[in-house]
């Protein structure tokens, strides 16, 4: 399998899933030292893999647990970075319910060592900044709706 991550027409197009892992009023962020930004556990589409099955996978190997029910609550058009750098990105989002066995406290993702998951208050998301911005919207999202967003950036 292979990630799907393609240059095009001077951009690079890609495919992602995320996990809006969720515990009481706090969300799970990943970020990294110097970052100065948080965005959320996952990762790209393999081809021949549907969207479930990689969410779950990216969780897996990002947090050595298990994925509960996931819940797909957004779909995301991103188009983001400077006009040499330029992405074109189709993200799924799915909410998740926070494992028991997953730490309070901050941990270190298990597939990149410089990659830390944080628990951010979903009150706080706006000014940490959590990217994509769309994240407050799809957290909003109520059982059985599924919103579609575009950003540019």
């Amino acid at each position: 399998m292979t990630d799907i991550r393609l240059p095009l027409g001077g951009l690079k197009f890609s495919v992602r899933v995320a996990i809006l892992c969720v515990r009481g009023d706090r969300l799970l962020a990943n970020t990294a030292e110097n970052l100065g930004f948080w965005f959320l556990p996952g990762g790209a589409l393999s081809t021949d893999e549907d969207v479930v099955t990689c969410a779950a996978r990216e969780w897996e190997e990002e947090t050595g647990t298990r994925a509960g029910p996931l819940r797909l609550v957004g779909v995301l058009e991103n188009f983001f970075g400077p006009t040499h750098k330029r992405q074109h990105e189709i993200g799924f989002y799915f909410r998740m319910e926070a494992p028991p066995e997953l730490p309070d406290g901050a941990f270190t993702v298990l597939d990149n060592a410089d990659v830390i998951c944080e628990w951010v208050l979903v009150s706080e998301i706006a000014t940490r900044p959590v990217y994509p911005l769309a994240v407050a919207e799809f957290l909003k999202a109520a059982p059985g709706e599924v919103r579609h967003l575009v950003e540019r950036g």
